[in-house]
């Protein structure tokens, strides 16, 4: 390697280890040298005793296991001709993460023998070493397994066993290497498992752990601090869940209850405000279809629970802000990557926005497809795969290695009344010395888009990217003017200095993609984008 690409190498991960949180660091060095191989020696040396939970509402499940060990994990499907190989990797460590959840637990159409001949299984193979336990997929699995056992009244002193050794293990290696919505996932499942064994350390070391993380993971506004609508989403069930069987418990902590609640609310607040009218999230940060709960079906969890939410959060410290009326709804990101120290769901977005249109996708994101590092990945979380302005044809913040930052772009709002919106993003500073401006100013059957860059610099590319639905079709009216879905919008762009339309794979889910329009539109002072609606 040349002394120039060492020297860029070394200040990339510098400035990705200087946002990290000591303890994070310390658990890394710690976790890397005391590595667990199996589960042997979390087994218990006398039998444990169980106390079934009591889950009052049915979880639905799309349908995984189709006949006999056909599985289907992020629209990709795998037929295991003899045994299951729990650790199959072909398709990645995500999907291998997803066959070990046992989410199909949830599938009314297997047969309760064979699911639990499957746990039994899962269970050998971590014990025996051939699959390496991971805090991530076991508190997952956990939650599934106690579910189902509770459901169905069993009781298995082998089973039992497995599974109490699992949540023994994740116990002793709570994911504080990373932090993040991983470590809610570990206390949702160290509470479960310390009511499930009547272990009381568990129960009243996770719901320390869920105040304290809670309290810092949940925001002013109510989102969740990762600012992805969907893992928002999964960390709003797990909540519901929890208040679900948490509140039947004997002695069930009533103050624990009171907070989890008012966190709970919150939440779905804000979900509220951020989901469109149709029923969609804005795939910011991450977010796909198919893979968490929808917006509505939470809300319907939660008013089984008498949860309701009477008003709107109003958006802040989310970073996000969002604009709709009777023709259009809009939601913008002007928010910074974060959280600072776990920035693995962020992408180089500082200012795009997402448009829906009578209910339905106009502008939209590229989507999220894959968590698999290689250049689907870094194109997915790159300034080039959303709706902002890209310089040079480079990332306003520097995402690499399928989930790190660099240094990153910071957001200031400059201006925000009732009907404008003003922001200004230095992802560009360091290497270009400017600042990219946009403001949006909402109308009735209009939005007006500003961009400018400050101070101006003719030498340099700038790109105003527009990604449209693939519904969508795109066509030129006129030099600077553009008419989109058969007449549902008119694109005028002053200022322009070269208008292109390209194809670009949206990202519709996991592993599933369809054609559409990008609109790139270089320009060099100012760049005005005007939208108008014929709805």
């Amino acid at each position: 390697m040349k002394l120039g690409g060492l020297i860029k190498k070394i200040s990339r991960l510098f400035y990705t280890v200087s946002f990290l949180k000591r303890q994070q660091i310390i658990y890394q060095l710690k976790y890397r040298i005391k590595k667990v191989k199996s589960l042997a020696p979390f087994i218990p040396v006398t039998p444990v005793q169980v106390s079934f939970l009591k889950f009052s509402f049915n979880v639905p499940q799309q349908k995984i296991v189709e006949g006999d060990k056909s599985f289907t994990f992020l629209n990709l499907e795998h037929k295991f001709v003899n045994d299951i190989n729990w650790d199959e990797q072909r398709y990645g460590k995500l999907w291998n993460y997803n066959l070990q959840y046992f989410d199909f637990l949830r599938q009314q159409d297997i047969s309760d023998n064979t699911k639990l001949l499957w746990l039994r299984e899962i269970g050998d193979w971590l014990v025996s070493g051939r699959l390496k336990p991971e805090p991530y997929p076991v508190s997952l699995r956990v939650i599934n397994t106690i579910r189902f056992l509770s459901g169905i009244q069993h009781h298995d002193e082998d089973l039992t066993r497995q599974l109490y050794a699992q949540v023994n293990y994740l116990d002793a290696r709570l994911e504080y290497h990373l932090l993040g919505n991983h470590l809610l996932e570990n206390g949702f499942a160290l509470i479960a498992g310390g009511c499930f064994f009547k272990k009381a350390g568990w129960e009243q070391k996770a719901k320390q752990l869920l105040t304290d993380q809670l309290n810092e993971q949940i925001l002013d506004d109510g989102a969740h601090f990762e600012l992805s609508p969907m893992y928002h989403q999964i960390i709003l069930f797990r909540m519901l869940e929890l208040l679900d069987w948490y509140q039947s418990v004997e002695n069930a902590d009533a103050a624990f209850i009171s907070f989890i609640i008012q966190k709970t609310v919150k939440m779905l607040g804000w979900l509220k405000t951020i989901t469109f009218n149709n029923g969609d999230i804005p795939h910011f940060n991450d977010s796909a279809t198919g893979i968490a709960f929808t917006s509505a079906q939470l809300f319907g969890f939660a008013a089984h629970l008498g949860l309701t939410v009477e008003a709107e959060a109003t958006l802040g410290s989310s970073g996000y802000r969002n604009y709709r009326n009777n023709n259009y709804e809009c939601v913008v990101d002007v928010g910074p990557v974060g959280p600072s120290y776990q920035p693995g769901h962020s992408h180089a977005d500082a200012l795009s926005f997402i448009l829906y249109a009578n209910n339905t996708p106009f502008i939209v994101d590229a989507g999220t497809s894959t968590y698999q590092i290689g250049e689907r990945r870094d194109y997915e979380r790159s300034t080039h795969a959303h709706n902002t302005v890209e310089v040079n044809c480079a990332n306003q913040s520097d995402v690499w290695g399928g989930f790190r930052v660099g240094r990153r772009a910071d957001v200031t709002v400059t201006e925000q009344t009732g009907n404008r919106l003003c922001a200004a993003q230095n992802g560009y500073k360091r290497s270009f010395g400017i600042l990219h401006n946009r403001c949006f100013d909402f109308n009735d059957n209009s939005i007006i888009i500003t961009d400018f860059t400050s101070p101006v610099n003719n030498n340099l590319k700038c790109r105003a990217l527009f990604h449209f639905n693939p519904s969508i079709n795109v066509k030129f009216v006129d030099a600077n003017k553009l008419e989109a879905g058969d007449g549902m919008a008119v694109l005028t762009l002053n200022g322009a200095k070269n208008i292109q339309l390209q194809n670009y794979q949206l990202a519709q889910a996991y592993n599933l993609y369809a054609e559409a329009t990008l609109l790139t539109v270089e320009f060099d002072a100012q760049l005005e984008t005007i939208i108008d609606f014929k709805l």
